[in-house]
């Protein structure tokens, strides 16, 4: 006969609480961005500057601890950077040595209960391509890839426009010139150039509805700008018609780099290579300035990040933008 029964292992306890302003919690929210993404390090103080500089908007913060210990954390508020109505944005970080225990889900399912539902009409959030487990886990909750956004980067040391040049399309007819003696050679480049940023920038935008801006403004905004340099804006044209241009923009945090600004081609003269053409010769104009390397953002399977890759850029893991559909609130 058994005298005692034996003692079951206790269990760990999970709690939730709301994460609040002390510094032990944002030790812990560090700790584990910092577990999650070693390449991007961040601070306390970069954090708490964060938080000052957000706008007054319905934004929860949830801790998981287990045993008195942070083993996650998870966020849920207006999506304002955005800039669309009812769109929220949730984010849950979970500690490496806490994970599959449905941790996550377990935050996750609770910032979506204290969201007021009338206001949601859209949940988004995202990931990096090379995160796999948590890609899987947006997955799994119902949210779908609505983009793709990379940082590249050209080493103009090993760029070779001669090189390059006879691997690419002939742009015939299409002629190439910087911006800066189109300024003194033709007489209402002005017009010109506006009306071609513009075409550019309303085909970006749609359907969205693009006001063209006045000449004013457009001098103001654009020609004037500290880091527009006519000189590494390069405009294609055929016969009198100015076609395409694309634009290097210099940068406030490292002066050895130019950014890939804007480029575009009007639809009728699309898949010749002016383009490309125009990339080349912008490139090259960067290198014989001094800069070391162009940056450039955006979608690595655009056509604009195919012709990057053709050229040389080297991509980072793409940032994947993602959406989970959500029911319509009961009337």
């Amino acid at each position: 006969m058994r005298l005692f029964q034996p003692v079951p292992k206790a269990v760990d306890t999970m709690h939730l609480r709301d994460f609040n302003d002390s510094d032990a919690d944002y030790r812990a929210l560090v700790e584990l961005e910092n577990q999650t993404w070693p390449d991007t390090p961040t601070t306390v103080e970069a954090q708490r500057e964060m938080v000052a500089a957000r706008p007054d908007i319905r934004w929860d913060q949830r801790v998981c601890e287990i045993d008195g210990s942070v083993a996650g954390l998870g966020s849920c508020g207006a999506a304002f950077w955005l800039g669309e109505p009812g769109a929220f944005h949730v984010y849950v970080v979970v500690n490496h040595a806490h994970r599959r225990q449905g941790i996550g889900s377990h935050i996750f399912r609770d910032l979506l209960k204290r969201m007021p539902p009338a206001d949601m009409q859209t949940l988004n959030s995202g990931c990096r391509e090379d995160q796999i487990g948590g890609l899987k886990f947006l997955q799994a909750h119902g949210f779908v890839e609505t983009g793709r956004d990379a940082d590249a980067e050209l080493d103009l040391a090993e760029f070779d426009i001669v090189r390059l040049a006879e691997t690419c399309k002939d742009p015939s007819p299409a002629r190439f010139r910087p911006l800066a003696p189109l300024t003194e050679d033709c007489p209402d480049w002005m017009e010109r150039f506006r009306d071609l940023a513009y075409r550019i920038q309303a085909e970006a935008v749609a359907p969205e509805i693009l006001e063209k801006p006045s000449a004013q403004q457009f001098a103001e905004e654009h020609l004037n700008a500290r880091d527009f340099n006519p000189y590494l804006c390069w405009i294609a044209r055929d016969g009198t018609d100015w076609i395409g241009l694309t634009e290097l923009r210099s940068m406030a945090d490292d002066d050895t780099a130019v950014e890939a600004f804007r480029t575009g081609v009007d639809p009728a003269r699309r898949g010749r290579g002016v383009a490309t053409a125009l990339k080349l010769h912008a490139f090259a104009s960067a290198k014989a300035q001094g800069y070391a390397k162009v940056v450039a953002h955006g979608d690595p399977d655009s056509s604009i990040g195919h012709i990057h890759r053709r050229l040389g850029f080297q991509f980072q893991p793409a940032w994947i933008g993602m959406q989970k559909p959500l029911q319509p609130p009961n009337p």
